[in-house]
């Protein structure tokens, strides 16, 4: 009877999660806000990051003013992309991909330039390089396709969540034969033990 639930249980679960994946594919408008505000999430830790990471690096007197701005600047935008697409209805999503664009690319040359001014301390440059990858690879996919990103993602991701609704579906279906299967074989045991 368990076993009869789960398959049960997870066919339901399967095409409830492809529903959402169908509608998920359906939202534009609503996921750029999302996308915009998840951009500002990233942007807020790695303004932090960098004010934490400040002290440990012994920058000159040139970089260090540099530095400070790029966190100061990407912790204030991060909070703009964060509460404006909920605050503001009517908003300009091209105009503040770009701005945010121009903030990621102003960041990720400054890392790049920290990295060489550190590279002879024994510091740790694993976040410095992904912070400067990162805010490289998202400002250059927002200057050349800042209309595309969000459709694009949004796709990937309905596709994604479409996929793992099949697979719990199939899943389902092929638990459901296998106990079918299982049934079958009981029965025929039970009706030799009685005729014997």
């Amino acid at each position: 009877m368990k076993k009869k639930r789960h398959w049960a249980l997870g066919a339901v679960v399967g095409v409830l999660i492809l529903g959402l994946g169908v509608f998920l594919i359906f939202q534009e408008e609503s996921f750029k806000r999302i996308f915009v505000s998840l951009l500002g999430v990233y942007m807020i830790g790695s303004g932090f990051a960098t004010l934490l990471g400040l002290k440990s690096y012994r920058l000159g007197p040139r970089l260090r003013p540099a530095t400070l701005a790029k966190a100061l600047l990407t912790l204030l935008l991060g909070v703009v992309a964060l509460i404006l697409p909920i605050l503001v209805a009517d908003l300009s999503f091209l105009v503040l991909l770009y701005i945010i664009a121009t903030e990621l690319l102003f960041s990720g040359i400054v890392s790049i330039i920290n990295l060489v001014a550190i590279r002879k301390l024994d510091i740790a440059f694993s976040p410095l390089i992904g912070d400067a990858l990162i805010s490289l690879i998202l400002s250059l996919l927002l200057f050349f396709f800042p209309r595309q990103i969000g459709t694009v993602l949004l796709k990937g991701v309905g596709i994604l969540v479409i996929a793992i609704g099949l697979y719990f579906i199939i899943a389902s279906l092929i638990a459901r034969r296998s106990l079918k299967g299982e049934e079958g074989k009981t029965i025929e045991g039970e009706a030799e033990i009685l005729e014997s």
